[in-house]
């Protein structure tokens, strides 16, 4: 490694830009995991309208376009949820479900608050036997009131450093 510097073994790539997340599925750009240990995948949503709560879903594909996709399941989400201000809120909560591919944020009151929510899959967890080594997380339309949200992933874990990381999203 050059300098140790953060950049230099991590990778930050957007998902989607911000957007009003009831326009339609915000389908996040598929990354490759083939270079690197884990992806953790960032959603910053705003306040909503009670009952739009954003649903984060995680799949795997052989390719960073067509290709096969199938689900990806995890069961760590971590976050911070607040109703105006979410800069004061100090730690993340945790919250462990049983593997499954999706996460409705209705249990965390994702549209009444403000919140930073995080998914982080390993690169183990894809199915790599068969060419799985592609990622992607979307959110499902909220309904059919205004949210503003974006997402973006950390990609951790370069199988090598360098002062410019090989491109994960081709």
């Amino acid at each position: 490694m050059f300098n140790k510097e953060f950049l230099e073994c991590h990778d930050i790539i957007p998902a989607f830009m911000p957007v009003d997340l009831s326009a339609d599925v915000n389908t996040g750009d598929r990354v490759n995991l083939q270079n690197y240990e884990r992806c953790l995948f960032v959603l910053l949503a705003s306040t909503g309208t009670a009952g739009d709560d954003p649903v984060i879903s995680a799949q795997q594909h052989t390719a960073a376009s067509s290709g096969s996709s199938k689900s990806l399941n995890f069961k760590r989400i971590r976050h911070k949820v607040g109703a105006t201000d979410i800069d004061t809120t100090g730690q993340f909560a945790l919250i462990e479900q049983s593997d499954s591919s999706s996460f409705d944020t209705d249990s965390i009151d994702g549209a009444e608050n403000q919140a930073l929510i995080a998914i982080e899959v390993m690169a183990t967890d894809l199915d790599s036997e068969n060419g799985y080594t592609f990622v992607s997380f979307d959110v499902d339309d909220v309904g059919s009131n205004a949210q503003l949200g974006a997402g973006f992933y950390i990609l951790q874990g370069a199988g090598y450093g360098n002062e410019i990381l090989q491109s994960s999203i081709g």
